[in-house]
């Protein structure tokens, strides 16, 4: 390392050349680093969707749902797949291991969907390359005098297609607005004058909208192809069909029906503020696409379709843009890194009590964070609040600290002889630059065992890695090479050390304290270790969780009506609820959906509306109100004004990302698998029961998979063969007449319309009239329905769930109040204790428990690990094993008890990223361990008796270890006491380490040299 200092003092031209080199660049660098909100959590998913309209959740999932999954069974690196089937719509999720490529993912899917036997006319499709976090902007159409199925059919041939063309946006998903059509609706008894059924219009329909081609000839030197034009355009065209010959008089459509433009059945309804029927988009980003760089891409062409393509009565209002979540971040990093800075620098300077000093150790801050710009450049990375706001300011200039400290003192001490200043320099690296790198080596070891973590906690925190270790690497780098120099040059004429009050007034309390613990460092070891001991008796009632929830500044609100309440009920009520949703002045915007958008890219029903709740910034909330979850609150009181209805509080990210970890509308779920949907609902009741005994346990739904009404048409063989009738007539009258077939389609320019065919509402409204549904016998007779089948209400499945080929109930519920341990924990042995399950069915506690069970698994691994790595790089420094060993039992009895108190005081449950905190922790206290023992040996080797040099030394490093811990914790601070958007996360992982640096400082100062003089012995090797 002594190399390293003298060559930039020797070429310090060369290296100040070099400094501006890498400033340049890591502005550079910082200028083109994408920055996120959050990362993306989610493993790679491919969606695979089959729309099946009119057909029941028992159906569906038998010919459709299960070939499906049998027929992606076995693709290599799948973790889980789960389906729902439901009226209508089949949906089958395949979640693969993390990492795995998403376009290997998708292309296994697609390989194998061709060898899929499904009914006729049914086409899987698959969802867009997008996570389930990838929503990115939302918008809606406004207009003055548009209805909306106009807006509908503008999002869905004109602003779709604009949007997905953009490079980045997997896709647009329009909700919302009636969908047209072109419908011929039937009068039953026209059709029963001329003898024909609706299937026979159907058919004639088809035939008559094509167009063909007749080859071509050559006329005059002239090409010329030939076209026959048969497409229906106009409504008199379809008017105009002939659909049979009377005794030579043609029957027209006209004849037996009417011909009109209306609009699909709905599936969903999009509300946004009073209006109770809009036209919704919605964005997604393309998985490993930089968020910042497509919405510049998405604004743009909003601009663009509003000034340019777009009719002038109609605008693109964006109404959630996840860009506003990345500036209110990027805001509170930036206010945290500052206070941090500031914090910093004012430490330094009131220990050095030197100003120059002070900058100097400053600059390391800056350069340090533009080499890691740099190297996450180079690696085409971005950045993200935790892995930018998690930066402690105060490691990266820990070892300048040192070193600056050890070189001013030095100067200092010379001062009034002839001063060879680069000499004494290198004098003074040579006394700490090997024991800097390896502390600095042993913060980056600390933070390696993060890359073994899988899964979301993986995902969360290796990013954080890589700064800090490219930082880390910049700041050793930056002190070996720039420092010096810069000391060389500002030091030149000397300095002085001036006396600092404070510090020596501290300084003689510690000698005291001192001189104590080294006659009796048995007794300080053991009050160190009963200190540990009662901080451990705290850890029952810290608790645990996976991770502490991102703060994303708006709200999801989720309301679960009575599974088979009808569109037009659920309609009524929505306006209702987003009207109190709205009256709350924290609230910008509201907007509201009702089921599911017509592409089936959101598996459910009327029941399930959902509501997204903009908010103003948390500065600017003046009222009653100052926090997110008394907002909630008082929003739950007022909706208890709605009976029958559940409503469930998240966030609009947090909500996708739950319901593709657990494949409910939740994020903790505990699900029974078996074969028989009455026992599921059965046993789903009794442990719904006693979860809701279960202190801190709330929101308790069980997803109701029966009770689903259904109109039976169960046809009687018997009577069709007496008339010559097929089943497949009759099927193909239900499906025609009382459903409406799509017969074709009417082509307008670019845009294409179904052109349906189905009776006139009066004749399908209710049993009675369906039962009077005429049936045309091959013998020309007209019979009606109710002669042909039995017809009856029975109750069938709502929806069907299934995972890894099994079937399964949910009870959905979620944790306040409580820690998610403790209380799943608790619900676990209640429901052992209390709920037997018939032979052949089990249960399965979901969701975020998983991922938490799962990322405790790996820290009871990591944390030895990084002990370990720690152990053996002190060992490669120290060549013996006791100054290895009471390094790591220092850091062990003093360390952890800040951070365990911190945790019960604050009430903040143990979770990965405090898990991450400790072992950062860990890092950063041995660093001041081995500035003490390093200098402790040196004055041993320099002759000093033992019991001095530890005194002495103790005393004389006193200084830069109480600098390196202060400035390490202070430069954390901010983020440790950071509230609002942003600060979540980070926040666990600050607050272990700032408190547990102070503890460490109190205690090691005392409880090293006490160690330390409990195992020297004369003839030990003394490396430094």
């Amino acid at each position: 390392m002594n190399r390293i200092v003298s060559a930039s003092l020797g070429q310090s031209f060369l290296v100040i050349l070099l400094t501006l080199v890498l400033t340049g660049s890591g502005v550079h660098s910082l200028q083109r680093l994408p920055v996120d909100a959050y990362p993306d959590l989610s493993p790679p998913i491919v969606e695979i969707i089959t729309q099946w309209p009119g057909h029941a959740a028992e159906e569906v999932e038998r010919l459709i749902t299960v070939p499906v999954e049998l027929g992606m069974n076995g693709i290599p690196k799948t973790a889980t797949t789960r389906s729902i089937s439901l009226y209508g719509l089949s949906d089958v999720i395949i979640t693969f291991d993390t990492g795995t490529d998403n376009y290997f993912a998708r292309q296994e899917v697609f390989n194998r969907l061709g060898d899929i036997t499904l009914p006729s006319g049914v086409s899987p499709s698959v969802s867009p390359m997008s996570s389930p976090s990838g929503l990115i902007y939302r918008y809606v159409l406004q207009s003055t005098d548009r209805s909306p199925m106009d807006l509908k059919t503008l999002e869905a041939w004109t602003i779709e297609p604009q949007y997905k063309s953009v490079p980045g946006v997997a896709d647009d998903s329009g909700f919302g607005g009636g969908t047209m059509q072109y419908q011929v609706l039937l009068d039953q008894a026209k059709l029963a004058s001329v003898g024909l059924s609706a299937p026979e219009v159907e058919a004639s329909l088809t035939a008559n909208n094509a167009n063909s081609g007749g080859g071509f000839y050559s006329q005059g030197g002239q090409f010329y192809y030939v076209r026959g034009m048969g497409r229906m355009q106009t409504l008199e065209d379809i008017s105009n069909v002939v659909v049979a010959v009377h005794n030579g008089t043609p029957v027209l459509v006209k004849d037996v029906g009417r011909v009109t433009i209306g609009i699909a059945p709905r599936l969903g309804e999009f509300g946004y503020e009073k209006q109770d029927d809009a036209v919704e988009g919605v964005i997604l980003l393309r998985t490993g696409e930089k968020t910042q760089d497509v919405l510049k891409r998405v604004e743009a062409k909003t601009k663009e379709l509003n000034d340019q393509i777009l009719p002038k009565d109609v605008k693109v209002v964006p109404f959630y843009d996840r860009s506003d979540l990345i500036a209110l971040t990027t805001k509170t990093v930036e206010d945290n890194l500052l206070r941090g800075m500031v914090l910093v620098v004012v430490i330094l300077i009131f220990f050095l009590y030197d100003v120059r000093a002070g900058l100097i150790v400053a600059v390391t801050i800056p350069l340090a964070l533009l080499f890691a710009f740099i190297c996450l450049d180079v690696q085409k990375a971005s950045a993200n609040l935790l892995s930018i706001g998690a930066i402690d300011f105060g490691i990266l200039v820990d070892g300048a600290v040192v070193m600056v400290e050890n070189i001013f003192r030095q100067i200092a001490e010379r001062r009034g002889t002839p001063l060879n200043v680069k000499a004494i320099i290198r004098d003074a690296a040579a006394e700490v630059d090997r024991p800097l790198f390896y502390a600095v080596a042993v913060i980056v070891v600390s933070f390696l065992p993060i890359y073994v973590l899988s899964g979301a906690s993986g995902t969360l925190f290796k990013p954080m890695a890589d700064t800090m270790i490219f930082a880390l690497v910049g700041s050793l780098i930056v002190t070996l090479t720039l420092l010096p120099v810069l000391c060389a040059w500002f030091m030149r004429k000397g300095v002085t050390e001036r006396r600092n009050r404070i510090f020596e007034a501290i300084k003689s309390i510690y000698i005291k304290g001192l001189d104590a613990c080294l006659k009796r460092p048995w007794a300080t070891t053991l009050g160190s270790a009963i200190l540990l001991f009662a901080s451990l008796l705290l850890i029952p009632r810290i608790g645990a969780e996976f991770m502490p929830h991102l703060d994303e500044g708006a709200l999801w609100v989720r309301a679960t009506m009575p599974y088979t309440i009808s569109f037009d009920e659920s309609a009524k009520i929505t306006p209702k609820i987003r009207d109190i949703l709205r009256s709350f002045p924290e609230v910008t915007t509201v907007a509201s959906e009702l089921g599911r958008p017509d592409d089936g890219t959101d598996s459910t029903g009327f029941f399930n509306v959902e509501f997204y709740v903009g908010l103003k910034p948390y500065s600017q909330w003046t009222g009653k109100y100052r926090t997110k979850a008394a907002l909630t609150e008082a929003i739950n009181q007022k909706l208890q004004a709605f009976p029958g209805i559940m409503f469930n509080y998240t966030q609009p990210a947090e909500d996708a990302v739950d319901e593709a970890e657990t494949g409910l509308k939740s994020a903790l779920a505990v699900k029974i698998f078996g074969a028989n949907l009455n026992t599921l609902q059965e046993k789903g009741k009794d442990i719904r029961k006693v979860l809701e005994h279960v202190r801190g346990i709330t929101d308790v739904t069980l997803v109701q998979e029966l009770g689903q009404p259904s109109l039976t048409i169960k046809i009687n063989r018997d009577a069709i063969a007496r008339y010559g009738v097929n089943v497949a007539d009759i099927n193909a009258l239900i499906q025609t007449a009382i459903g409406g077939d799509v017969a074709t389609e009417v082509v307008q320019q670019e845009k294409q319309f179904d052109l349906v065919v189905r009776l006139e509402q009066q004749y399908r409204d209710n049993p009675e009239e369906i039962g009077n549904i005429l049936v045309a016998t091959p013998g020309g007779q007209q019979i009606p329905l109710k002669e042909f089948a039995d017809i009856k209400v029975t109750n069938g499945a709502s929806f069907i769930y299934r995972e890894n080929n099994s079937r399964y109930i949910g009870v959905q519920f979620s944790v306040e109040g409580r820690d998610l341990a403790g209380a799943v924990g608790d619900a676990m042995v209640q429901v052992n204790k209390q709920v037997s399950l018939p032979q052949g069915y089990h249960l399965d506690w979901g969701g975020e428990y998983t991922e938490y069970t799962a990322s405790r698994a790996q820290l009871n691994v990591i944390v030895p690990l990084t002990l370990a790595l720690i152990f053996l790089l002190l060992f490669t420094l120290y060549s013996n094993f006791k100054f290895p060993f009471i390094t790591v039992m220092g850091v062990l009895l003093s360390a952890p008890i800040g951070g365990i108190v911190a945790l019960w005081l604050t009430g903040t449950p143990f979770s990965v990223s405090s898990g991450i905190g400790f072992l950062a922790l860990f890092g950063v206290s041995v660093q001041t361990a081995v500035v003490y023992i390093s200098y402790v040996n040196e004055l041993r080797r320099a002759g000093v008796e033992v019991t001095d040099a530890i005194r002495q030394g103790a005393i004389l490093r006193l200084r830069p270890i109480m600098m390196t811990a202060l400035v390490a914790a202070l430069g954390l601070l901010p983020a440790a006491l950071a509230t609002g958007v942003g600060t979540d996360t980070q926040r666990p992982f600050a607050l272990v380490i700032v408190s547990g640096l102070f503890t460490r400082l109190l205690i090691s100062i005392f409880l090293m040299p006490a160690l330390y003089a409990l195992v020297a012995r004369t003839g030990d090797r003394l490396e430094v």
